[in-house]
């Protein structure tokens, strides 16, 4: 169940107080669509498939309740990475009222995803850093009793498909990566900012130093598996993909049976290690290991 929203503590100094009740409006509206979609779901006699782990069949589990429970989890836990998101893949066949109900978190959601932004925004010009900046987003949220709500978790969209598909092809994607070119001064300020007393710092700054000021350089971020779904219909537009990290609802079709599907595991197995391609443009060496920081060939 959703955590209570607490009454007001101590405000953040130079925030405007209107900008800390909006917050807390938005979020009573994100929590009460959610509990109107919950109870559409909850009395929903329509087909579904939500996959369950072990503990969940011992437990008796109602696939139905463990979506619902997917969908209105907007909260950090006690013990766990902050950084990652509870998530489960499925199906589900929605009716008219229910995918209505979906939309309308889904708006809330975002509504509330750029009121969030906007107030990031304005502390730019109070705050100097990146971690007072989070930290004044903190404060904010805790003054209203949002301290623990998992934005990652709060920001994710409903996957809402207007039609029933034939087949779902699910696969865990584990391979993706981000790559930023940055330049050797931005490299330099980086570095910086981890403290140069530091030995492992200082020898990385003595190899940046060593390079032209106009060297590019690549920084790789590894990205988290996703469940990337492949949606098959029987009309044109025949195909359809999108990344799953909740249930997806489908627009209920009576005259057709339960969409096709596979069942992946609920966890993505070990990545096997690929060979790296000869024609690569980035070394594979990290560079800067501290940064991740990679040179081009």
């Amino acid at each position: 169940m959703p955590r209570p929203i607490l009454a007001p503590t101590t405000p953040l100094a130079a925030t405007p107080m209107y900008a800390h009740a909006e917050l807390v409006i938005r979020f009573e509206e994100l929590l009460e669509k959610l509990s109107l979609f919950a109870g559409l779901l909850s009395r929903s006699t329509l087909p579904l498939w939500v996959p369950l782990t072990e503990q969940e069949l011992s437990a008796n589990l109602d696939s139905r309740q463990k979506a619902i429970t997917l969908y209105c989890d907007l909260w950090h836990q006690d013990h766990g990475d902050g950084r990652r998101t509870r998530s489960c893949h499925g199906l589900i066949a929605a009716d008219a009222q229910l995918l209505t109900a979906a939309e309308d978190v889904n708006q809330a959601k975002t509504a509330f995803r750029i009121l969030l932004a906007e107030f990031k925004e304005e502390t730019t010009t109070l705050l100097e850093t990146l971690g007072q900046r989070s930290q004044a987003v903190r404060e904010a949220l805790g003054s209203k009793g949002l301290a623990r709500l998992h934005l990652k978790q709060c920001y994710r969209l409903i996957p809402v498909v207007e039609r029933q598909p034939l087949r779902v092809g699910l696969n865990w994607y584990t391979s993706g990566r981000s790559i930023k070119r940055i330049s050797v001064d931005q490299a330099q300020q980086l570095l910086l900012r981890m403290g140069v007393d530091k030995t492992h710092v200082q020898l990385q700054l003595d190899k940046l130093n060593r390079l032209n000021s106009d060297c590019p350089l690549a920084q790789i971020q590894p990205q988290a598996p996703l469940m990337r779904a492949n949606l098959r219909y029987q009309k044109a537009p025949l195909r359809q993909a999108m990344n799953l990290s909740l249930p997806l609802l489908f627009a209920y079709d009576p005259q057709q049976p339960f969409p096709e599907h596979n069942t992946p595991s609920l966890a993505p197995q070990m990545e096997r290690l690929r060979q790296i391609r000869s024609d690569s443009r980035i070394d594979p060496e990290p560079f800067l290991p501290s940064l991740r920081i990679h040179l081009y060939r």
